[in-house]
């Protein structure tokens, strides 16, 4: 299996990620916990994982410990290696029959109280952050999204864009994103939004000097 492909493994019956906050290590640690319990559960190395995903063993050992940023790309290629889906790899999704959860008659709705739950970012490399909007019922197959892009910030290599299965849908709230997709290249500025295939090669970048901040949705 490639880097950029594989499928969810939702319905297969191994048990769920830990969710955000386990063991009290922030979000950059349940990420990696929950890339080391997967690839333990396959039988993967550190060193074989490492080789597909194309970076160092000692990287990807730091990455699981909570000690090292990923860049975006490798987050999406780790969650395909995995046959992980995104909200599995970050632990944020939720069971639509549980008590107190989502569901068509009772929506979930988020509070300022509520929102306390989800103020932690997720910390990428070249100077990228995430941070969850909503918990997601796990049949959804959805990403809620805050991004933000510090100046000369860039969501991964020229060399290497990011591919993943689904769609993503970006709307930018404030600054100029630059959007780069097989090679073409559009700059979105505050009040525009996108849609993209995911399996399309593309790259996120900020080339200004001020702070880019947008909501993002990946579905699928």
């Amino acid at each position: 299996m490639t880097a950029n492909g594989g499928t969810s493994s939702r319905g297969s019956g191994r048990p769920g990620p830990k969710a955000n906050g386990a063991h009290g290590g922030g979000l950059g640690t349940t990420v990696g916990q929950n890339v080391r319990a997967e690839r333990e559960r396959l039988g993967i190395s550190v060193r074989e994982l490492a080789r597909r995903l194309g970076v160092s063993a000692s990287f990807l050992s730091q990455f699981e410990l909570g000690q090292s940023k990923a860049a975006v790309n490798t987050l999406f290629a780790i969650a395909s290696e995995l046959n992980l889906s995104l909200d599995e790899l970050l632990g944020s999704s939720v069971d639509t029959g549980r008590d107190g959860g989502p569901s068509p008659a009772r929506p979930r709705v988020l509070d300022k109280q509520d929102a306390a739950e989800f103020e932690e970012y997720l910390t990428l490399q070249n100077g990228v952050r995430w941070k969850r909007l909503a918990d997601t019922p796990a049949d959804h197959h959805v990403q809620f999204l805050l991004t933000e892009y510090d100046p000369g910030s860039d969501s991964a290599p020229g060399d290497s864009p990011q591919q993943h299965p689904g769609d993503d849908y970006g709307y930018v709230l404030e600054g100029s994103l630059t959007v780069e997709v097989n090679g073409d290249q559009r700059t979105l500025s505050a009040g525009e939004a996108i849609h993209l295939r995911g399996d399309v090669p593309h790259r996120l970048r900020n080339t200004t000097d001020q702070l880019v901040r947008a909501v993002w949705f990946v579905v699928g």
